[in-house]
This record gives C-alpha cells, sequence and structure tokens, in this order.
C-alpha cells in the first residue's frame, strides 16, 4: 500500500471517529488493506470519547495480537482511559506489565494515565505507588494526586502531599488551590486555610472564580463570615456557589436577616438559585 492511501484511509477514519459516527470509522477501518498504528490509536480512542469502553479494549487486544504493531503512548493512554471507565483492575495490572516490556515507563503521559486508571479503579495505594516513581510530576499530576486522597476521605495523606508538592518546588495552580480549601472546608480547619490563602497572597495569585469561591466557602463553613465578604467583595462577578456559600453562612451562624438580604441581591444579579441555595434561605427563615 502507498502512504498516501494509508494516510487517505486515516484521515476518514479519523474525521468520522471524531464526529462522533463510530459505525462508518469503524467499517471503514475493517476495509482497509493495511492498519498502522494511527488507524488502531484512532478507534481506540473514539470509542473512550463516545463511552464505549468495552469495544475500545476489545480493540486493543486485537491490536496486541498483531506481530507487526508496537503499542505507543497514545494506544496505551486511551486503552487505561478505558479500564478506568470500567473499571477493570485486572487488566489495568496487565497493561501496566505491557507498559514496562516495551519501555513506555518512562514517558510521563502513560505514567500519569497509569497512576489515573489505579485511583479510579479503587486502588489508591497502587495510584500512589506509580506517581512517587514518575521522572517528571507536573502541576497536573501532582494536583490530580491530591486530589484523589480528598475523594477518599484520606484527608492527612492529601494535606501532606500539598505540603510535598511546595517543598518540591512546584507551583499550584488554581485547581490545586481549590481542591486543598474544599478540603479544610469539610474537614473546618480554618488554620490551614488561612495559610493557603496566605501562600495565594504571597505568591501574587490571582485566583479565578472557582477558586475565589473555594475560599469563601471554606471560610462560611469554618464560621468566619467576616473574612469570607471581605473575599467575596473582591470578586469581580461571584458565582452561584460564592453567593449560597455566604448565605448559607449567614443563616448558620445567627445573622437570618443578612441571609435573606444577600438572597435578594443574589436575584438583583440575575443569577438562578438552585436547591442547595434554597436550604440555605429555609435555613434563615427558620431562625429568622
Amino acid at each position: 500500500m502507498r502512504e498516501r492511501d494509508m494516510c487517505s484511509w486515516n484521515t476518514m477514519i479519523s474525521g468520522y471517529a471524531k464526529a462522533g459516527n463510530l459505525e462508518e470509522a469503524h467499517g471503514l477501518f475493517q476495509k482497509m488493506p493495511e492498519r498502522d498504528n494511527f488507524s488502531w490509536s484512532t478507534m481506540i480512542s473514539g470509542y473512550v470519547r463516545r463511552d464505549r469502553p468495552r469495544e475500545a479494549l476489545n480493540l486493543f487486544r486485537s491490536m496486541q495480537g498483531k506481530t507487526n504493531l508496537k503499542s505507543n503512548k497514545f494506544t496505551v493512554s486511551s486503552a487505561l482511559a478505558a479500564i478506568s471507565a470500567l473499571p477493570c483492575r485486572q487488566f489495568g495490572k496487565e497493561i501496566h506489565g505491557h507498559i514496562v516490556r516495551t519501555g513506555l515507563d518512562s514517558d510521563t503521559v502513560v505514567w500519569s494515565a497509569l497512576s489515573d486508571m489505579y485511583a479510579k479503579c479503587g486502588s489508591l495505594d497502587e495510584a500512589r505507588y506509580v506517581f512517587d516513581r514518575m521522572l517528571d510530576r507536573d502541576v497536573v499530576t501532582w494536583t490530580a494526586m491530591i486530589g484523589r486522597y480528598f475523594e477518599e476521605k484520606r484527608w492527612k495523606e492529601g494535606f501532606e502531599l500539598f505540603v510535598e508538592m511546595l517543598k518540591s518546588g512546584i507551583k499550584p495552580n488554581d485547581f490545586t488551590f481549590a481542591a486543598v480549601l474544599n478540603a479544610c472546608s469539610s474537614q473546618a480547619l480554618e488554620d490551614v486555610g488561612r495559610q493557603v490563602h496566605g501562600y495565594m497572597v504571597r505568591i501574587a495569585s490571582d485566583p479565578l472564580l472557582f477558586a475565589a469561591s473555594a475560599l469563601v466557602h471554606m471560610y462560611c463553613k469554618c464560621g468566619n463570615i467576616e473574612i469570607a465578604m471581605k473575599v467575596f467583595e473582591a470578586m469581580s462577578q461571584p458565582d452561584l456557589v460564592s453567593w449560597t456559600s455566604l448565605i448559607a453562612g449567614y443563616a448558620q451562624h445567627g445573622q437570618p436577616e443578612k441571609a435573606l438580604s444577600y438572597f435578594e441581591l443574589m436575584l438583583k444579579a440575575g443569577l438562578k438559585p438552585d436547591h442547595v441555595t434554597f436550604v440555605g434561605v429555609l435555613s434563615a427563615c427558620t431562625h429568622a
């Protein structure tokens, strides 16, 4: 097969897959006289993107049986994403072995996908094992691992890893700050939250909306409405989460009139309340 023919087939398959027309893409894939790594990777990733992980893994297994093909980081990462969606830890361990055997264990993208797979398969300790052996950990990788600990309510390990991240010289981003501040809210750790807030100020971080909202929520949950209000007022356009946190904070800490006042202001600002907002409003009405 001439190279331009292979390229034409792959272009059409990729186009159909990206458009979500996997039946057409697979039909062309089946008709190809020859297939290269790109052909297989395109189909596997296409199934993953459309939440069809079993079909993605069936294709990956078929690809493994082809002696003339070698999995690359894109194929393996897609297969790991499919395993995460099922989840299927045993097959994940098989691919882990394949990664080591084929030398893909030096690739940061693959290693990060492997750690994510173990976490989503409920094996957080194995996810940490992989994380600790990564050669190049960026802020996204650190934040993901910290967030996994908090999701599993392993607060101490999450906070310890955040400290380790700071010591490593990696600068947290807004996603990191939001994860840590939300953990502080869950555990009512105002002292820790204040330290994080102070760090954000020291590095001159101008937090994105969701990170600023996490600050408001943390202070409200910890009962420090005064500072929560200062953060709220500094926001150019507070979102629903910030308004709701402030309303609930006032309601829960003996200031129901202010809670109802801010609910009215929120409505005037054009924001539509959700069920969490109404819980705060009802609490304020009960205590008014």
